[in-house]
């Protein structure tokens, strides 16, 4: 089962074998009902067949899941599934960043004005005392359902600073699970590789002195 929490001594009572390379912190962020959940239940392959509603999450829930790293290491990967009410959560925002190593910024293709609000949660996370991000730490994913009919294209894809990121737009269906969890978890992939040599280079760095 999913573990919530609300401050951040929760995260830092967790152990953090946590400094070894092969498992890394990744929050994912974003507006209400963009598919952050949706994206961190595919990884894990826990969406039930049967519960295709929008659940919102209240303050964070941590995922752990295990994806290929590079070389084709296995990586522990600890999503964080932030809320996406930001004004309520705010204040949350370097307890649930603490440690973190990557970021995935989730949004719906086909919702309109999505543009500054994106840009909000980036800056927000992306600039927690303490976290040092360079762009291919970052992901910005669109989870497309495909509304307006089977094949339909995106209708809002991302436009603006954020393209200047790693992003990519996911088509994700009910009808195909399994699909769906595997396009989405190239793109996660692509992210943690980069994820994971980052932070192999600080820690050899540290060492080194």
């Amino acid at each position: 089962m999913p573990t919530f929490f609300k401050s951040g001594a929760d995260l830092a009572s967790r152990p953090t074998g946590a400094m070894s390379t092969n498992s890394v912190k990744i929050c994912v962020v974003g507006p209400r009902e963009g598919g952050k959940t949706l994206l961190c239940k595919l990884l894990a392959g826990t969406l039930p067949e049967h519960d295709r509603g929008y659940h919102p999450t209240k303050g964070l829930r941590i995922q752990e899941v295990e994806r290929i790293g590079p070389g084709g290491i296995s990586v522990n990967v600890q999503l964080r599934d932030c809320s996406g009410d930001f004004d309520a959560y705010a204040t949350c925002f370097p307890a649930m960043a603490l440690d973190m190593d990557g970021l995935i910024v989730v949004y719906d293709p086909d919702e309109e004005g999505k543009e500054a609000e994106l840009e909000r949660w980036h800056e927000s996370f992306s600039t927690v005392e303490g976290v040092r991000l360079d762009s291919k730490q970052v992901l910005v994913v669109g989870i497309h359902r495909g509304r307006g009919g089977e094949g339909a294209p995106p209708k809002f894809p991302i436009t603006g600073k954020l393209t200047k990121l790693p992003n990519a737009v996911v088509e994700v269906s009910g009808d195909d699970v399994a699909g769906s969890a595997r396009r989405v978890g190239v793109e996660v992939d692509r992210c943690v590789q980069h994820v994971v040599t980052k932070k192999r280079e600080l820690e050899e760095n540290k060492f080194l002195g």
